[in-house]
C-alpha cells in the first residue's frame, strides 16, 4: 500500500506548494525536490508492488517500502505544521509582536529547512539501494507480462452490482418450504442458514425474504443484520420498525421492558417472519431472547450465522439448512457472469478455447466459494486478453490455494488481496478508506465521496475535461463497486475505536494511535456504545498527528442527540476531516472548531448546535459544511459568509416545520460554492442565489407560497439566471392558488430540472412539445386537481424513472398508458386518486416498470389487463382497494381465473386493508 501512500503524498506537496506558496518562503525549492524525487520513486514502487505480488524478489522489501512512507509522512507533517505556524502568526497587528514574529519565523524557517534537508539525505540514499534489491530490472520484466493497459477510468461504470443468483435454487425452494409449512408435530420456528464466510447465505437469506410465496404467508417482515458490533435496543427497535410502522414515533420513547414486550406480543398476534442476519454467539440470542414467543407460534425466525452449534442452543426442533459450495459448473457460470457480461452492456461473453481453459483453472481453485468467485470475477472484469488472464492464473497459482483445501475462508482474503494489487494506485486510498466504517454499516456515497475530496485523496488534478471534483469521486466510486470491492481493513492506514464509556477514550487514543513499531495512526473512525453519554477528545501529543476523525453513532437513525461533545481541539491544527454524528454541543466546543484552519470537510449532521459561532466562517480551506439535521437555538441568524473555497454546502430541511424558530440563513461570499442542498424560501433568501456564480446543483430546494408570494423571481432564476445549474431538485409546496400556466410551462423548461415535487393547484399540463425538460427524471403532483388524463404528455418523457400520483392529483375518471408510453419508467405510485375508475395499459407500455403500488384508489374497479405484458414487473402493491378489486387480485394464481389476471412474473403480490 506504499504506493498510494507516496502519491497521496506527491498530490499533497503539489498542492501546498501552489496553495500555500506565500507560507513556505525560505523552503519551497527544497520542498519541490523532495516533491520530484517522490514522484520519481512513484515508478520503483509500483514495479516493487509487481515483483512482490509474483513472489519474484524477498518479502524484506517491505521494510525499504515502509521507510520511504515514513520518511513521505514525516515531510508532510513537518510542512503542514510550518504553514499553521506562520500563517497564525501572520494575523498578528501589533508591530512589536510582528517584529518578534518575524525574528521567530526566520529561526522556524533554518529549523524547517534542516529538517527537509535530513529527509532529502535520506531519500537519495533509498533510490541508490535501489540496485541492491534489483528493483529496475524485475518490475520492468513484470510490468512487460500485461499485454493492453487496463481500462481507463473515464469509462461509465455502474455503481451497484446486481446479485447473480447462481446454484441456490434448490436451497431456496427448501427454505421456503420450512417457512410456509405448518407443521403440528415438529413445531419448528427457527430455519438457520449456516456455514463459513463468501458461501453465499446472506444472498440465500435475501432470496428467501423476498419470495412471494414467503410475502403472502407471513403479515409482516423484519430483517436485521447483527454481526460481532452489536447493539440490542437499536436491533430490537429495528425490528419493531418494520413489524409495526405505525409505531416508528413511539419506539424511540419505549423503555426497554415495554420493546420486549410489544416485540413478543406482535409476533404472538400475528405471523412474522424476523430474520437475523449474520448472528455470531449464544450471547447475541440471549440478549434478543425476550422479544421472541417461545413455543406454540406461527411466526418464525431465520437466521444466518457461521456457527454451526448455535441453532441448536437457540432452538432443539430448529430446522437446519447448510448450503453446499457451488459445482464446477456452477461456478464457471457465475464467474462469467461477473467478468464477461458487464463489461460494457455490448459484450457477448464469449470466450477463446485458451481463456476458457484459463479461467476454469482459477475458478475451480476457488472451491466453489461464491464470494472468491466474485472477487475474481470482479478482477478479471477489468482484463480482456489472453495474457491478462495468463498474468491472473499465475498470481493465483502463486498463492498455493490448492494446499489449503481446509480453510477455503482464506480464498476469500487471497482474492481479495490480489484485487487490491490490481487496483490503479488512484483508487487504492479509496477502497482503504472503507475500513473507518464499522462492519455492516449503511455509508451515504455523498459522505463518503466529501471524506475523501476533505482528505486529500481525490484533488483538482485528478479531474478529466470539465468534470468536477464530485464527478471524479463517482467515477472512483464506480470502479471499485465494478471490481466486487466495496470493504477494507489494512493495517497503518486507519485506527478504529470501539468506544463503550467515556473514561476510556484517553487510553485508546494513547494505544491507537502511536505505538513504537508502527507509524502514527492519521485517521481515525470511533464508533461509539449506545451506552456512551459524553465524549472529550483527549488534548494528547499523540493525537497532533490525526488528519481524520469519523464518528459512527448508532442513534443517529433516530435523530437523537444524546451525546455530549466537550473539547477544545488544542492538538487537532492537523485535522482535515472532522465528521460529527448526532451530538450536543456547548458553545465553547463549537467556537473551537473554529480554530482548526487545516479544516477541509466539516460535518455536523444530526447535531444539537445551541449558538452558531462565526468562527467557522474563518475556515478559510473548507471545501464542505454538512448541517443537515442540525438543530438551532430559536432566533438564530446564521451568516455563511467569506468561504472562497467552500464548494458543497447543505443546510437543514424543514427548518419552519416549527414556526417558533425562525431561524435565518444568509449566504455571501462563496463564490466558488458547486453544491447547495436545503434551500428553502422560509429560511433563505432568493436573491442571495444570485451571488452563487459557479453554482453546479440545487438539491432539495422548496419554495413555499406562505413565505414568499414571488414565485415567479424564483422559477426565473431557476430558468434563465442560473445557466450554469447541472442539476436542480425541487419541490413546490402548499401552493393553493392556482399555478399560472406561464409559469409552469417556463419552470418545466428547465433543462437542468431532473426531480420536481408540485404539491398544489395547477390548470393543466402543458403539451411535451412546449418544453418539458427531457433530463426529468423523479416526478410527484399532489392535489394538483388536474381534470385531463396526465397520462398522455407524460409518458413522453424520455428518462423519466420514478411517478408519484397522489392526493386528488386527478380528478378525472380515467386513465391511459399508450404502447411505447414511458420508456423508462421504474416506479409508479397511484395514491387517493378518488374520482379513478378506469384505467387503461395498452401492450408495450411501460417496458421496464418493477414497482406498481395502487393505494386508496376506490372507484377504480379493474385491474388493467396490460399489466401482464410488463415482464419487468415483480412488486405489486394494493392497500385499500375496492373489495372487487382486490378480490381478482387474489385469483392470479388462481388456476381458473382469468388469463389477464394471472400476472405469473410478479414476485411479490401484497393486498393490504
Amino acid at each position: 500500500m506504499e504506493v498510494p501512500v507516496v502519491s497521496f503524498i506527491v498530490k499533497r506537496l503539489g498542492v501546498l506548494l501552489t496553495e500555500e506558496a506565500k507560507f513556505l518562503y525560505g523552503v519551497s525549492d527544497q520542498v519541490e525536490q523532495i516533491r520530484v524525487e517522490l514522484n520519481r520513486m512513484q515508478c520503483f514502487l509500483q514495479d516493487a508492488d509487481y515483483a512482490i505480488q509474483s513472489d519474484l524478489v524477498d518479502a524484506r522489501v517491505n521494510n525499504w517500502f515502509a521507510e520511504i512512507r515514513k520518511l513521505a509522512y514525516e515531510t508532510e507533517y513537518i510542512l503542514e505544521t510550518f504553514v499553521i505556524q506562520v500563517s497564525s502568526k501572520m494575523g498578528f497587528r501589533n508591530t512589536l509582536k510582528r517584529f518578534a514574529c518575524i525574528f521567530n519565523e526566520g529561526l522556524d524557517v533554518h529549523r524547517v529547512g534542516s529538517e527537509i534537508g535530513a529527509i532529502k539525505n535520506k531519500i537519495t540514499d533509498l533510490t541508490a539501494s535501489l540496485h541492491t534489491y534489483g528493483l529496475k530490472s524485475i518490475g520492468e520484466g513484470i510490468r512487460s507480462l500485461t499485454a493492453e493497459k487496463q481500462q481507463e477510468l473515464r469509462q461509465s461504470y455502474q455503481h451497484v452490482v446486481e446479485e447473480d443468483f447462481v446454484g441456490f435454487e434448490e436451497d431456496l425452494n427448501k427454505i421456503v418450504k420450512h417457512l410456509v409449512q405448518v407443521d403440528v408435530y415438529t413445531p419448528s420456528r427457527v430455519v438457520s442458514i449456516c456455514g463459513m464466510g463468501g458461501l453465499g447465505k446472506t444472498t440465500l437469506a435475501k432470496k428467501v425474504y423476498h419470495h412471494k410465496d414467503v410475502k403472502n404467508h407471513f403479515h409482516c417482515l423484519a430483517w436485521v443484520c447483527i454481526s460481532q458490533q452489536y447493539q440490542t435496543r437499536d436491533i430490537l427497535q429495528r425490528i419493531f420498525i418494520k413489524l409495526v410502522p405505525e409505531g416508528r414515533k413511539e419506539v424511540v420513547r419505549m423503555r426497554n421492558e415495554e420493546l420486549f414486550e410489544q416485540l413478543y406480543e406482535v409476533q404472538q398476534r400475528k405471523k412474522c417472519l424476523v430474520v437475523l442476519d449474520d448472528i455470531w454467539s449464544i450471547e447475541a440470542w440471549k440478549s434478543l431472547k425476550p422479544a421472541f414467543p417461545n413455543g406454540n407460534t406461527s411466526s418464525k425466525i431465520l437466521l444466518t450465522t457461521r456457527n454451526k452449534t448455535l441453532p441448536s442452543q437457540i432452538d432443539p426442533y430448529h430446522i437446519f439448512h447448510e448450503p453446499p459450495c457451488l459445482n464446477d459448473e456452477e461456478s464457471w457460470d457465475l464467474l462469467q457472469k461477473k467478468s464477461l457480461l458487464r463489461r460494457d452492456g455490448r459484450d457477448s461473453g464469449v470466450l477463446d478455447t485458451n481463456m476458457e481453459a484459463i479461467g476454469r483453472k482459477m475458478v475451480k481453485l476457488c472451491a466453489g466459494l461464491p464470494l472468491a468467485i466474485i472477487v475474481l470475477g470482479g478482477l478479471l472484469a477489468t482484463k480482456h486478453t489472453l495474457r491478462e488472464w495468463e498474468v491472473v492464473y499465475q498470481n493465483v497459482l502463486s498463492h498455493k490455494w490448492s494446499d489449503d483445501p481446509i480453510q477455503p475462508d482464506n480464498r476469500v482474503s487471497t482474492v481479495l488481496a490480489l484485487s487490491y494489487h490490481d487496483l490503479p494506485y488512484q483508487l487504492k486510498p479509496c477502497f482503504l478508506y472503507f475500513g473507518h466504517f464499522p462492519e455492516d454499516y449503511r455509508i451515504d456515497v455523498e459522505r463518503l465521496y466529501h471524506l475523501w475530496i476533505g482528505y486529500g485523496i481525490i484533488v483538482d488534478d485528478d479531474r478529466v475535461g470539465d468534470e468536477t471534483i464530485m464527478d471524479v469521486a463517482k467515477r472512483y466510486l464506480g470502479a471499485l463497486a465494478q471490481r466486487c470491492m466495496v470493504q477494507a481493513k489494512m493495517n497503518d492506514f486507519h485506527g478504529i475505536i470501539h468506544l463503550q464509556s467515556e473514561t476510556d477514550l484517553a487510553n485508546c487514543f494513547s494505544t491507537t494511535t502511536s505505538t513504537t513499531t508502527t507509524p502514527k495512526i492519521r485517521k481515525l473512525a470511533i464508533h461509539l456504545n449506545r451506552d456512551v453519554k459524553r465524549v472529550v477528545l483527549p488534548e494528547l501529543e499523540t493525537t497532533k498527528h490525526l488528519r481524520s476523525i469519523l464518528f459512527c453513532n448508532s442513534r443517529s437513525v433516530n435523530n437523537v442527540c444524546s451525546i455530549e461533545l466537550n473539547s477544545h481541539l488544542k492538538y487537532f491544527k492537523l485535522l482535515r476531516n472532522l465528521d460529527l454524528d448526532a451530538f450536543k454541543f456547548d458553545e465553547k466546543s463549537v467556537e473551537s472548531i473554529g480554530n482548526l484552519i487545516s479544516l477541509r470537510y466539516l460535518s455536523f449532521r444530526g447535531c444539537l448546535i445551541p449558538k452558531w459561532h462565526s468562527s467557522i466562517c474563518k475556515l478559510k480551506h473548507l471545501q464542505t459544511l454538512d448541517l443537515r439535521g442540525c438543530r438551532f437555538k430559536s432566533g438564530e441568524v446564521i451568516v455563511i459568509h467569506g468561504m472562497e473555497q467552500l464548494r458543497h454546502l447543505y443546510i437543514p430541511l424543514n427548518l419552519d416545520l416549527n414556526p417558533n424558530l425562525n431561524v435565518i440563513f444568509k449566504f455571501d461570499g462563496l463564490s466558488n460554492l458547486e453544491t447547495l442542498g436545503g434551500f428553502h424560501t422560509g429560511c433563505c433568501d432568493v436573491n442571495d442565489m444570485c451571488k452563487l456564480i459557479n453554482l453546479r446543483q440545487l438539491e432539495d430546494a422548496t419554495f413555499k407560497e406562505v413565505h414568499n408570494q414571488d414565485l415567479a423571481a424564483f422559477i426565473n432564476y431557476l430558468s434563465i439566471g442560473a445557466n450554469h445549474l447541472r442539476q436542480t431538485s425541487l419541490s413546490i409546496v402548499e401552493f393553493y392558488k392556482q399555478l399560472e400556466l406561464t409559469l409552469l410551462k417556463q419552470l418545466l423548461g428547465c433543462h437542468h430540472l431532473y426531480r420536481l415535487n408540485i404539491h398544489g393547484i395547477i390548470p393543466e399540463l402543458p403539451e411535451y412539445c412546449q418544453g418539458f425538460s427531457p433530463n426529468l427524471i423523479e416526478l410527484t403532483l399532489k392535489q394538483c386537481q388536474l381534470r385531463e388524463d396526465p397520462m398522455p404528455t407524460l409518458e413522453r418523457l424520455p428518462n423519466l424513472q420514478y411517478l408519484y400520483l397522489g392526493s386528488d392529483a386527478l380528478v378525472g375518471d380515467k386513465m391511459v398508458c399508450s404502447a411505447n408510453g414511458f420508456p423508462q419508467l421504474k416506479t409508479l405510485y397511484l395514491f387517493r386518486l378518488l374520482g379513478l375508475k378506469e384505467w387503461e395499459v395498452e401492450k408495450g407500455a411501460m417496458p421496464n416498470l418493477s414497482a406498481l403500488e395502487i393505494s386508496s384508489c376506490r372507484g377504480l374497479e379493474m385491474v388493467p389487463e396490460g399489466l401482464r405484458f410488463i415482464a419487468t414487473l415483480q412488486q405489486f402493491t394494493i392497500r385499500n382497494g375496492s373489495e372487487n378489486f382486490k378480490n381478482k387480485l387474489r385469483r392470479v394464481n388462481d388456476e381458473e381465473g382469468e388469463d389477464f389476471y394471472k400476472v405469473r412474473h410478479v414476485s411479490s403480490l401484497n393486498i393490504f386493508g
